[in-house]
């Protein structure tokens, strides 16, 4: 042990561990010597024989806080995360304010979305040292986690008074001040940091930016304190956490305000996405979409060659579509993709997929291939790339089908990739040029009467323009008692993404509660925290929280059965739900949907409508919410809505895939058509099929 204790010392860290390693064969079950050989094999990048040679002496490192404690870290840093739980664990039981224990439990904790347990350990961890500057960031960076702001600058003041010039601590209290909104204070704090505070800041921010972010772009290289408080805002929606909506909303406008005074660009794709779940009506939502097309349209300015169409170098005839889908990791969208290109005519259309899912799997292309004339991945791809790519296909019309998700690339649209493009599922008002051509939308979402000249070229389909190609067989409901519902109860239900779950919509749902004393809430398997602040806002309601129920991890034909289990699909009213309430009709869910001014609040009605049940869309929401609590009391008038869904179902458009996939075919010829004959893009009805 001293003569590898002396090679390490001498910068010899091989020769230092095979003298530890001899040590170990004198004495196998000796803690020490081990601990030795696993802090050089970490020093040596190789954490997994770290962690197996702690992992044999176990028993001597569980004697002491701090063995118990290197084990844990060991196993951590090997993805052992249960293994290293327990570790910690026992290391707390043998010494409560074991500062290392505490500290990484703490961090683990906030990882796992435990903000409360992160935020009490956080502070023992202070009072324990309270001379140490990164316990006083790390205890802010929980505050900041759980969004309790004012708790976190509380915490920054006290820290200043023991490090009154302490870098770390300035930048945090800038972005706690921007996500408090508290603007004019943050710039002050900002200015007054230096001349390096710009670097500082995106430091900061590159260290804490989620991988995951639902809309993603390509930020500022300083994001303004409002910036800043958007951001984090629009989190709290993936999570149901409302308490920002109302200074959100006044933020956005605020930021509309400073566009009309100066017409600074800005990428406000996130906001497109966002706005939808907020209280701003589509004129404003409409003037983000501008804003956001012509900033993505200016920000192009690397040369690059023009697009020039070119007829395919094939001469089979067919015409060329491409789609660009949302990630394949989704089996909503993997399964209906693949749906839908089995239902188109091979003979006359080929089609080219273009999918950004991540990280690539032969499993999740190899199903489309069989029927596309190619499937590609483009996620590694940068935009230019991924233009150059598409252009090789010589399309004569390109769709983008992925919609304000984080896999929309407008800036592939905007270089132009085919003659004809499309956007499926937008509602564009008042907008300046765009690359895409055409609107797709129906006859409900753009009805008769509405004056179509704002939107541009509308291409208007007979039924629906939800395409519902899935033809997966799903499971019987299961037993309600299973989930732990009663027989008898009445069971409302929404399934769709917690960031599209609005408080608006919530409160109606709160309201059907009250109304229907043996009614309960199904839902999807949302995160814990957006279950939390759910069930929160449930209590703040006088809802308890035993009556809302989550839908489990399951698989998918295991989640279509359970949506089965609910008698009444109740829609969101700002942002209808899609993918889920297509779902919940072919269970045989009756659905009620409200029907707004906007496409996002009109789609729900176009997939009720085409599923057979016209009379349970409306264009009031107070009828709406009278509908649900008189179907509610009245189990016979909801059983026989039941019936009449099932009974609709074999005539109804919405599942009559093959027919609304002949009628996208002949939207899609005739916009060619147009182009080849030199004709500029108009609106058109296209002819019902089927």
């Amino acid at each position: 042990m001293e003569l590898g204790g002396a090679l390490h010392d001498a910068g010899q860290p091989q020769l230092a561990l095979i003298a530890f390693e001899n040590a170990r064969l004198l004495a196998p079950q000796d803690a020490q010597a081990a601990s030795a050989c696993a802090t050089l094999l970490f020093e040596l990048d190789q954490p997994l024989a770290a962690y197996a040679c702690l992992a044999q002496v176990r028993d001597q490192l569980f004697l002491t806080a701090d063995g118990a404690c290197n084990l844990a870290v060991a196993a951590e840093a090997c993805g052992q995360l249960s293994e290293a739980g327990v570790c910690y664990e026992r290391a707390l039981t043998l010494e409560p304010d074991h500062l290392r224990s505490l500290n990484n439990t703490a961090l683990v904790a906030a990882q796992a979305g435990q903000w409360p347990l992160a935020v009490a350990r956080a502070k023992r961890c202070v009072e324990l040292l309270p001379r140490e500057p990164m316990l006083w960031g790390n205890l802010c960076d929980m505050l900041v986690g759980s969004r309790d702001y004012v708790q976190a600058l509380d915490v920054l003041d006290r820290a200043f008074t023991l490090f009154p010039a302490q870098p770390g601590l300035q930048i945090r209290q800038i972005v706690v001040l921007c996500f408090n909104a508290e603007f004019d204070r943050a710039s002050a704090a900002l200015t007054a940091l230096g001349p390096n505070s710009g670097q500082l800041l995106r430091d900061y921010l590159a260290g804490s930016t989620k991988p995951d972010a639902p809309v993603k772009k390509a930020s500022a290289a300083v994001p303004t304190p409002r910036e800043l408080f958007t951001q984090q805002a629009f989190e709290a929606l993936l999570v149901c956490d409302w308490r920002y909506n109302d200074v959100l909303t006044r933020v956005i406008r605020e930021q509309l305000a400073e566009y009309e005074r100066t017409g600074e660009q800005r990428d406000w794709r996130d906001a497109q996405f966002y706005g939808l779940a907020l209280a701003l009506p589509e004129h404003e939502i409409a003037k983000v979409r501008s804003i956001s097309g012509d900033a993505i349209a200016r920000s192009l300015t690397k040369p690059m060659a023009p697009f020039v169409a070119r007829r395919p170098a094939t001469t089979d005839g067919r015409l060329r579509i491409g789609f660009a889908t949302q990630s394949l990791r989704d089996p909503r969208v993997r399964d209906a993709v693949t749906r839908q290109l089995s239902l188109h005519d091979a003979s006359r259309f080929a089609i080219h997929i273009y999918s950004p899912t991540p990280d690539p799997e032969e499993r999740l292309i190899k199903p489309l291939q069989e029927h596309a004339a190619s499937a590609i991945e483009v996620a590694h791809m940068s935009t230019d790339e991924m233009v150059a790519r598409i252009r090789l296909d010589r399309l004569d019309l390109f769709m983008d089908m992925a919609f304000y998700t984080q896999w929309c690339r407008p800036e592939v649209p905007a270089r132009r990739v085919a003659p004809v493009q499309i956007r499926n599922m937008t509602w564009h008002r008042h907008l300046p040029p765009t690359p895409c051509e055409y609107n797709m939308s129906d006859t409900f979402v753009h009805p008769d009467g509405l004056d179509l000249t704002p939107y541009g070229p509308i291409v208007r389909l007979p039924h629906t323009c939800w395409l519902s190609p899935m033809d997966d067989q799903p499971e019987p409901p299961p037993p309600r008692a299973d989930a732990g519902i009663a027989d008898d109860a009445l069971v409302l239900g929404a399934f769709l993404p917690a960031v599209m779950v609005d408080p608006h919509s919530f409160s109606f749902w709160m309201q059907m509660l009250r109304a229907l004393p043996d009614a309960v809430f199904l839902m999807p398997g949302y995160a814990p925290a957006a279950k939390a602040n759910l069930q929160a806002a449930a209590a703040a309601a006088g809802i308890t929280s035993n009556r809302l129920f989550f839908i489990p991890r399951l698989t998918r034909s295991e989640t279509l059965a359970r949506i089965g289990m609910t008698d009444l699909f109740v829609d969101t009213v700002r942002c209808n739900a899609n993918h889920g309430l297509v779902e919940a009709l072919r269970m045989g869910v009756p659905a009620l949907t409200c029907a707004g001014e906007s496409m996002a609040s009109r789609l729900g009605g176009s997939i009720v409508r085409a599923a057979g049940l016209p009379d349970c869309v409306f264009s009031d929401e107070r009828a709406y919410l009278d509908a649900a609590i008189r179907l509610g009391r009245n189990r016979n008038e909801l059983k026989a809505l039941r019936l009449r869904l099932q009974a609709a179902r074999p005539e109804a458009p919405l599942f009559d895939a093959a027919s609304r996939v002949r009628e996208w075919e002949s939207a899609w010829t005739t916009m060619i058509e147009r182009n080849r004959s030199g004709l500029a893009p108009a609106a058109f009805d296209v002819p019902s099929q089927g």
